[in-house]
């Protein structure tokens, strides 16, 4: 993956190519439950690095967190990826709502087999 962690920091390497799957719905979906939704005590941990930990984090202080002001900083040479990370985490952002409605359907459907 082209991520890692440096503290609190995402560190993202340009693969100048696109990497199938990890911008997916269900990626999304992975970091929002476990760090906003149905955060639990080492979460953090338990993810790989992305870019959507970043958003995950900054969407939970502005909503659940009291609203705290949040600022996301992307930083980097020309060419080593910004605006298309920009893009991803803006998306991610947009989509919060939805993958909460979506996430509480999915949920539903699995209670069902267990009331009938």
């Amino acid at each position: 993956l082209p991520y890692t962690r440096a503290g609190s920091v995402i560190v993202a390497v340009n693969p100048f190519t696109w990497i199938d799957g990890l911008y997916s719905k269900h990626m999304r979906m992975i970091y929002s439950d476990k760090l906003v939704w149905r955060p639990t005590q080492g979460a953090l941990k338990s993810l790989e690095p992305h870019i959507y930990e970043v958003s995950s984090l900054a969407y939970k202080g502005l909503i659940m967190d009291g609203g705290k002001d949040q600022s996301i900083l992307v930083s980097g040479e020309s060419g080593s990826g910004k605006t298309e990370t920009v893009k991803i985490l803006m998306r991610h952002l947009a989509t919060f709502d939805s993958l909460k409605e979506h996430m509480m359907v999915l949920e539903e459907e699995q209670q069902l087999p267990n009331k009938l």
